[in-house]
Parts: C-alpha cells; structure tokens; sequence
C-alpha cells in the first residue's frame, strides 16, 4: 500500500486524530506492514502485545474459543479501525485470538510509541476514550443478544447492524449485501451452521432477504429490525 493510502487510513484512527500532519508522515513511512491471507492467526490469546493492530486492507476479526471447540466472534475490524487495544493499556497478554478474515493487511505501533504521541497529544486521549465506550457499549448489546434473543432475532439484527452501519459487532462500512458464510454467522450470532441455516431460510421465506451464492441480499431492512426486537422466532 502506498504512503497517501495509508497516511489517509491513519487520520480515520481515533488514536491519532490530533497526531500533527508531519508526525502521522513520519509514522506511515516507519510502519512495517504484514500480510495474511484468509485463516491467518495474526495472535493468540494469551500472546504477549506487539502493540495496536490497525486493519490498513481486509477484515480481521477477533474470537474465543470453549473447551469444547466452539467458537465465538468477539468482533469484526475493517479498514481503518483498531483492534488488540486493551493489551496496550493493560500491559497484560491479549484476551483473544485475532485472524484475517481475508486477504489483509496490518501494521502494528509499539506499545511505547502509542503512549508517547498520546502524552504528547492528550486531546486524542479523549477519542480514545470514546472509542472504548461505544466499544463497552457493543460488547454490552452482545451479551444481551446472546441472552435475551433468539437466533432469528440475533442474525436480523447482525443485518440491520450491516445495512446501517451500526457498528455493534463489525466495525465496517455498511452493506446490504454482505457476504457471509453460514459457519461465519454462526460464530458471529452464538449459534451452530444448522440453526442458522434455519433461521436464513426463515427470514427469506418472510421476503426479508434474499441467498445466493454465499451473499445474503438485503430487501426489507425496516421489517428485519422488527424482528429483531420482538425477538421472534419465525
């Protein structure tokens, strides 16, 4: 990726928003990047941090896993978004695994060089804060998805979420077409492949959406937000 692409890419991160022109040059000349190809493991959980994650192309995302295998998505980063952030603060090892979703590309800012610009720059300290609290405030509306809805409900309301850009569990720009997998959802809405299978199929049949070729379209984005909060089960 070029210097003014990834310069433009770095002026989206709330971390480097009052970061002066000639500085945030500087760093996107300096940041090696990595690429990975779709599976990649970027880390582990329980990896020591190389410092804060930014997606410059692809989608990453980030999970934990049971005993058992069961996967859950943690959250889904885009282009320009952040990921791997509390081990920055924390200093402590990261608390999930983060892979690429497909083919990406990441550069990672040193835990030291991170809080050096923001001591020299402590308004950005406070987008910083704000990125953690509309964060806190996803993982919150998570969990009440996860215990509160159906499975019906939690993928109308992943898809709202995407038509919108609601960015509850994908930090991306929005779609109404977006592409997904069936073991994808399923790892994303706290289910397994068959339920969901039923769950899409329930949702085309009411003339919510539409399937093809592993995409999902989008037709009535109003009618799947009230599924979503009624929390129906089809």
């Amino acid at each position: 990726m070029d210097v003014p692409s990834k310069l433009e890419l770095l002026r989206r991160v709330p971390y480097l928003h009052s970061v002066p022109p000639t500085s945030l040059q500087a760093l996107a000349t300096s940041l090696r990047e990595r690429r990975y190809q779709p599976g990649d493991v970027i880390f582990r959980q329980g990896d020591r941090s190389e410092g804060l994650g930014i997606v410059l192309r692809g989608r990453v995302r980030t999970t934990t896993t049971s005993r058992e295998g069961r996967q859950q998505v943690l959250k889904v980063f885009g282009p320009g978004r952040t990921f791997g952030d509390i081990p920055v603060f924390d200093d402590e090892p990261q608390p999930a695994d983060a892979m690429a979703v497909s083919e990406s590309i990441v550069v990672f800012i040193p835990r030291r060089d991170l809080l050096d610009r923001l001591r020299q720059h402590p308004e950005a300290a406070i987008e910083v804060i704000r990125l953690f609290a509309s964060r806190l405030r996803a993982y919150k509306q998570v969990v009440e998805d996860l215990s509160l809805r159906t499975v019906v409900a939690r993928i109308a309301r992943l898809l709202v979420d995407r038509a919108r850009g609601t960015q509850t569990l994908v930090e991306e720009s929005p779609t109404w077409s977006p592409q997904y997998t069936q073991d994808e959802i399923a790892a994303m809405v706290g289910s397994v492949r068959e339920v969901v299978q039923r769950a899409l199929k329930t949702l085309e049949n009411a003339g919510l959406i539409q399937m093809a070729r592993g995409r999902i379209q989008i037709i009535d984005v109003e009618a799947l937000e009230g599924w979503s909060d009624w929390g129906r089960d089809g």
